[in-house]
């Protein structure tokens, strides 16, 4: 049974795939808190998607798993996107990318007011060539 709380997750993972970051106001309370790659704040979130939007105007969010408890909702997904403009120093590589992320959401009243929010960088790095490879043993 999908509750009202994983429903607001849905709808977010919705409005960053449109690529509409300045939405969000529409599933998050104007007082979240935000922790890690969300930013401290509503504004911070907004900004830390938005710059994430830009080298990657594609990013779609493929929701695997939610789990709630509570207010809680954990979620499991993986993104894939194009590399289309600089991204950390890197110019743009064309480069398809895919990679996992976790995402701890606190929902009351219908609205975000928590956020923790990790990605697989590391993976990003290696897949837009920002890292050296491995020479052959």
């Amino acid at each position: 049974m999908e509750t009202m709380e994983k429903r607001v997750v849905r709808r977010f993972y919705e409005i960053v795939g449109e690529g509409r970051p300045e939405a969000l106001d529409e599933v998050c309370s104007s007082d979240l808190v935000g922790h890690a790659g969300a930013g401290s704040d509503l504004a911070d979130l907004k900004g830390s998607v938005a710059s994430f939007l830009a080298p990657f105007p594609d990013l779609a969010a493929d929701v695997r798993h939610l789990v709630q408890e509570g207010d809680l909702v954990s979620v499991w997904l993986s993104y894939t996107a194009t590399h289309q403009s600089e991204f950390a120093g890197v110019p743009a590589s064309g480069r398809r990318v895919k990679f996992a992320a976790w995402d701890l959401i606190r929902v009351q009243d219908g609205k975000i007011v928590e956020i923790t929010q990790y990605c697989d960088l590391f993976t990003i790095m290696s897949q837009i060539g920002a890292l050296p490879t491995a020479a052959p043993a």
